[in-house]
Formats: structure tokens, sequence, C-alpha cells
């Protein structure tokens, strides 16, 4: 079942904690000490991590991405990241940079990360408070943002637009380009899915519409077609048609995540010591620090079933511009070959108004 030729682990994701210091609304795994104890599990300790760390690189893994929750809100973070970083893996981290101590940055002058991505969560602290919880988190992002760009690494400034910080979102796009200069672009998460792995956040209530959201994302065709209905604009007649692709959803392999790298040359290790094809999964697991790692990624495609057509979504008109995939099918109806209702309005959007400006 589910065979697959060439599985190299390439790059790997260590989820080092689900806490964070942090409460933000819209966070799909953000968990705190009782709902750890409800789901009956724990944190993995430094040295299972460090050890952990040398298995992946034995069977091949390069690239590593250390996060969270956040990740600097473990005590034990400089013992793990340094350990880690002299094993030569080419390290992203993800940060809210609420945490930056002077200890974290002497560690970092000596082992930079390859690439480090921050999240912006708002332009002020009241926006900061209201979304997550924290008086002076913009001061703090702030200030770690001050000392983080000290280091030689790459650097990336993304953000999760809600309800709570949309009215933000053109001064966090300012912020990045005066900072970083106007040929940075602050990266906006496309979407956002329902609470996974026992989240204690509902996404749902705070993300946008559909509709909003493709206003957000596909800002430059939903300008272009504005001007179209209201005259401002005209396209030629002779205008190429846009190809509309379908994807479908069967695969010759079996393979349940056949258009991504997942279980393939990525995995996720999340904070409770499973093992996930895409970040995105809630259910499907391997034990790695119950059976090692090799196993445990050789295993790894037997937790999904094959994949197969979903004739309500080969059928659909709108199915060349939806986005989801198996796993945002399994976050949003808890079926990996459900029909997620937000990302189908998404579509739909999409669709009627390249019909309306007759581009497809």
């Amino acid at each position: 079942m589910n065979k697959i030729q060439h599985r190299t682990p390439l790059n790997g994701t260590f989820e080092l904690t689900g806490r964070c210091n942090l409460s933000c609304k819209m966070c799909l795994v953000r968990v705190d000490q009782a709902q750890i104890k409800k789901l009956k599990k724990r944190e993995r300790t430094t040295n299972e991590w460090i050890q952990m760390a040398k298995q992946v690189a034995d069977a091949g893994t390069l690239g590593l991405l250390l996060t969270g929750g956040e990740a600097m809100l473990r005590p034990d973070f400089c013992e793990i990241y340094e350990a880690i970083a002299k094993m030569g893996f080419l390290i992203t981290l993800y940060t809210n940079a609420t945490m930056v101590t002077e200890k974290i940055m002497d560690l970092f002058r000596k082992y930079p990360p390859h690439k480090i991505g921050v999240t912006m969560y708002g332009a002020s602290n009241s926006t900061y408070e209201k979304l997550c919880g924290c008086k002076d988190g913009y001061d703090r992002f702030i200030e770690g943002i001050e000392q983080l760009t000290t280091l030689p690494s790459l650097f990336e400034i993304r953000t999760t637009i809600v309800k709570d910080n949309r009215s933000d979102l053109s001064a966090m796009k300012q912020f990045t380009k005066e900072k970083f200069g106007p040929d940075k672009v602050l990266q906006i998460s496309r979407f956002i899915s329902k609470s996974i792995r026992g989240g204690i956040a509902c996404a749902e209530r705070c993300r946008l519409s559909p509709e909003e959201n493709v206003a957000m994302i596909d800002s430059g065709l939903v300008e272009t077609y504005h001007k179209v209905k209201n005259g401002e604009l005209e396209l030629p007649d002779s205008a190429e048609k846009y190809p509309l692709k379908r994807y479908g959803t069967a695969s010759e392999s079996g393979y349940l995540f056949q258009n991504c790298d997942a279980g393939i040359n990525q995995y996720t290790i999340t904070w409770d010591g499973s093992m996930y094809a895409c970040e995105l999964m809630s259910e499907g697991c391997t034990k790695p620090f119950k059976v090692g790692f090799q196993k445990a990624w050789e295993e790894l495609p037997n937790c999904y079933p094959e994949s197969h057509s979903i004739q309500v979504c080969e059928q659909c008109q709108y199915e060349p511009f939806c986005e989801s995939c198996p796993a945002i099918r399994k976050a949003e109806t808890g079926d990996f070959f459900g029909k997620p209702d937000y990302f189908c309005a998404e579509a739909r959007c999409i669709y009627n108004m390249l019909k309306e400006m007759h581009v497809i």
C-alpha cells in the first residue's frame, strides 16, 4: 500500500512546543498546560529532541525548521538549539520575536540560523492586546526585530490576517518596506483552517469570510474586476482566455499527498512526539521517539488512505480555482475526501469574477 519511489526526508520540522506566550485567537495548534494534561500527552525532553536530531541527520535531513507554539518559551531552548546547530543543519526558526533575550542572541551570533521567519500580528499594542492577549506585544516585537536583524540570517516577515488585525494590514506592509527595503514583501498566510491536534483556539470564528480573504490575497484580480465592472477598464476582445486546468484527486501511485512533498521529502514531528507528513495534519502519524526515526519514516505513508477521485469535486466548475488539499479537507471536514465549504466559496468567488470579465 502507498508504495512511493525515491522518498528522502530532506526537510523536517521540529515543533518543540505547542505552548506560546501569546494567546492568538486564530492559532491552529496552541495548547496550554491544562490542555496538555487533558490530552494526556507531554512535551519531549531536551535529550529526546537532541537525540532525534541525530537520527534525522543520519537519515538524510538537511533543512530543519524549529517552531512552536513559541520555541523560545522553553527554558532549554538554547541547549536544544546549540546541540542541533552543531550538527550542521540548515536551520530555519519561526518565532513571534517577543521573547528574544541576550542569552539567545549570544547563541545566535555564534550559530546564526540560516533563515528566520518572524510573525507580525499587528501594528500597535492595542491590536496585539485584542488579538494575542498581550498589552505590550508590539513593543516587544519591535525590540526582538531590532536584535534579530543584526544577524546575517535570511529574514522573512510573515502575518496571518483575521478580523481583529485586518485594519492594520497596510501599516504592516509599510513597516516591512521601511524596515527591510522597498523590495521586501510581507508574507500573508493564504488560509486559516480549523484548529488541529487539540489546539484550544477557535480559528474559524475569527477568520475572514471567503470573499474577504479573496479580496485580500488576490487584490490585483479584485481591483481589475471592479475596474471592468465600473467601465474604467476594457479588456480587448482578443484577450486570451484563461486556460482551466483540472487537477482532480487520482494518483497512479495511490499516495494521498500527490501534489506536494508531504511524506516524500518532508515531515513534521510535533511537540508530543508524533510524526506527520504535513504540519496541518491531526490524524495519521507514526511515533519516531518510540520506534526510531528511520522506521517511523518508512511506515509514514501507510498511515493515510490511498488517493481516489472525489466525484463532487471533479464535476465542479470551480475546481480549477480550489486551494484545498487532503490536509485542509481533513481539518475542515474531518474527512480526507470531504467538501470544505469555506474553500469552495473562495473558488466560486474567483470563478465568478473571471466569468463576468469574460476571461474564462
